[in-house]
């Protein structure tokens, strides 16, 4: 008996641990930080106002992307684990941040334009930006299939009412 007690309190630590150490450190926003910083140099330089309006843009909707992902994802982890067991992770909040994922992705794909029509010196600023905003959104797509991986009873049922 107290081996089976001993390797279920193992193997729990060994699955919620890393979860629950993950939910308490956040988001790295040091990535976003620095492609902010990095786009706010290419505005200071760039010349042309259709390059800089989108910059600004993208600058704006980052820092919404930003405050939106982390009250997304803190929401998600505070989800209560049975809760979660019986009918899942919080889908409503996992869209939200899908839809973060995928308009970083966009603003990437944004950049890497620019940075053809970008003069040399802001080539450096803007790859930075391109950069850093990869790792970001990888961070957070690896956090949001944590928060959303594991088996739950009634998941496809809240899934359905979230949508």
């Amino acid at each position: 008996m107290k081996k089976i007690i001993t390797i279920s309190i193992i193997s729990l630590a060994i699955f919620v641990l890393p979860s629950f150490v993950m939910a308490q450190n956040g988001l790295g926003r040091k990535g976003i930080d620095t492609a902010v910083q990095n786009l706010n140099r290419v505005v200071e330089r760039n010349s042309n106002p259709e390059v800089g309006q989108q910059v600004r843009s993208m600058i704006q909707n980052h820092e919404k992307v930003q405050a939106r992902t982390k009250t997304s994802l803190q929401t998600m982890s505070k989800r209560n684990e049975a809760i979660k067991f019986v009918i899942g992770p919080d889908y409503k909040s996992a869209g939200q941040v899908r839809s973060d994922i995928v308009g970083l992705r966009n603003d990437i794909e944004k950049l890497e334009r620019i940075k053809e029509d970008s003069l040399p010196a802001d080539t450096g600023d803007v790859q930075g930006a391109i950069n850093e905003l990869r790792t970001e959104a990888n961070g957070i797509e690896a956090q949001l299939i944590e928060q959303t991986s594991g088996f739950n009873l009634f998941g496809w049922l809240a899934k359905m009412f979230a949508n």
